[in-house]
């Protein structure tokens, strides 16, 4: 097949991961692969042989309208947000797949544009249009809000052979007997519960000051307006992940919405304990997670003290979440991807 991924940029995210991943399976299978993109400035390693078409367009407008005036000749043209739904259809609408890596109406908190993402989803799911989803619970909201028909699940998995425990004995040796909280920070801060973080730590200075330290991953800073101490890493590639990772003791991940999460697995194989919303479409198949409502401050503290009081408890549920993390093997999720696209090959007519 020819196949094509028309996404505005490449760069660390969980959603770049997955693309890449899948794509990286499709050209080792000896798929043709093409990357229709803006920016490529990822730690992600990608295939050799995709070719990265550069767009000459300067920012995300243009890049919305670019599929107006370009045709661009696939199998299959993936693309992940909703946005670019209407600017594609007019040319490509017999070769696109929406890949929903989540619901696009909760990157925001405004009505106004909350209402127009909404509408974007009635007209695509309304043309019986297909789309792959990274969980049955996104799946399940698409069938039950838009009626979608064409809707497939292709749960996401994370690496195992990336993924695992390897600790660093020198940031060991460094935080001593405190325990260290990870968090990611960057950009899409209201998403990803960037102000709930400041908040529980600003709370955890005051009730836990001598027992923890902060870990930050990411290019975004965090601020200084808490007393506990904060070690700072800065964006970094997937072994130096897994070190912090496996170093590290909470997995902090206070998400207002995910499609997946695929973060908290990553950590959990590491060895980390999650501390996550009720969010996560997995919060309940294990109890290594640590599960707060969305914006509950006060559980959120509450549970990371909790894992700080009882060190054998922490001690077994840090165990039971390696365990668990081995349940999502990204080979199934590559494996699945691929059957997918043959199916909607089967399902458009195509030779």
């Amino acid at each position: 097949m020819d196949i094509a991924f028309y996404r505005y940029s490449f760069l660390n995210r969980g959603g770049d991961r997955v693309v890449v991943d899948y794509a990286n399976s499709l050209a080792d299978q000896g798929h043709l692969v093409t990357f229709h993109t803006c920016i490529t400035r990822t730690v992600f390693t990608i295939h050799r042989s995709i070719h990265i078409h550069k767009l000459p367009v300067g920012n995300e407008i243009n890049f919305l309208f670019y599929p107006l005036l370009h045709r661009m000749d696939h199998d299959f043209l993936i693309f992940d947000i909703i946005h670019c739904a209407p600017f594609l259809a007019l040319r490509h609408r017999h070769n696109m797949i929406y890949f929903a890596q989540a619901d696009d109406i909760e990157y925001y908190d405004n009505p106004l544009a909350r209402g127009i993402i909404d509408q974007l989803y009635r007209r695509f799911f309304k043309k019986n249009l297909p789309a792959i989803t990274v969980s049955e619970s996104l799946t399940k909201a698409f069938r039950q809000r838009y009626q979608a028909g064409a809707c497939y699940t292709v749960t996401n998995g994370i690496n195992l052979q990336t993924f695992y425990p390897e600790p660093d004995p020198e940031l060991l040796r460094e935080k001593g007997d405190r325990k260290a909280i990870f968090f990611m920070a960057r950009g899409d801060h209201y998403r990803k519960g960037f102000d709930i973080a400041v908040e529980v730590f600003k709370r955890l200075s005051i009730t836990a000051s001598n027992k923890l330290e902060i870990w930050i991953c990411g290019d975004a800073p965090i601020g200084t307006s808490f007393s506990l101490p904060v070690r700072q890493f800065g964006v970094v590639g997937d072994g130096r992940l897994r070190q912090i990772l496996s170093s590290a003791d909470i997995f902090f991940y206070p998400s207002r919405h995910e499609g997946f999460g695929l973060f908290p697995l990553e950590a959990m194989a590491c060895g980390c304990v999650p501390v996550v919303t009720d969010t996560i479409p997995y919060h309940a198949f294990s109890d290594c997670l640590q599960v707060a409502p969305v914006g509950d401050v006060a559980t959120l503290q509450r549970l990371i003290v909790g894992l700080l009081d009882a060190p054998a408890r922490f001690t077994a549920l840090r165990e039971q979440a390696k365990t668990a993390a081995c349940r999502f093997d990204l080979r199934n999720s590559k494996e699945l991807f691929c059957q997918t696209l043959e199916k909607l090959r089967l399902r458009s007519g195509r030779p």
